[in-house]
């Protein structure tokens, strides 16, 4: 049982990484599929996803484009099929910026549930939060270095 539940912390800490770096910059102005990933490459990270993470990062986007549009989970998943989220925000008058704060925040929320847990210490967490706020803090100096 305590082995699960490591398990999962684990899973959800590397996800908060992700989520951050997912989603520490602007949308990108394309609002369409781009070939090279959802994000228009822009904001993806390097190398294979594995599908644990992928999965973490999936429901989040589902719970929050939720939670700001009104809209059920299904709903939010049927429209995520053709749509990426900017384009689903945009759809329904919700500002990129806010679902990425909320994104953030889930981070930050699972951050504090793996220190609680044990899986990181105080100092692991501290760093963790410190390197989210810088991408939060920066995200047009982040835009233009990568342009």
């Amino acid at each position: 049982m305590r082995r699960t539940s490591v398990l999962m912390a684990t899973i959800m800490t590397i996800g908060v990484f992700i989520a951050a770096a997912a989603f520490a910059g602007e949308p990108p102005a394309d609002r369409g599929h781009a070939p090279s990933g959802r994000w228009g490459g822009r904001h993806a990270p390097e190398g294979p996803m594995p599908t644990a993470i992928m999965m973490l990062v999936r429901y989040q986007e589902i719970d929050v484009i939720s939670e700001l549009t009104g809209l059920t989970k299904e709903n939010v998943r049927q429209l995520l099929i053709s749509s990426p989220p900017p384009a689903i925000l945009e759809a329904y008058g919700v500002p990129f910026e806010t679902f990425r704060s909320a994104m953030d925040k889930r981070a930050l929320r699972l951050v504090k549930q793996a220190q609680t847990a044990g899986i990181i210490t105080k100092k692991q967490a501290d760093e963790i939060q410190k390197r989210m706020a810088l991408k939060i803090a920066t995200p047009a100096d982040m835009g233009d270095a990568q342009r």
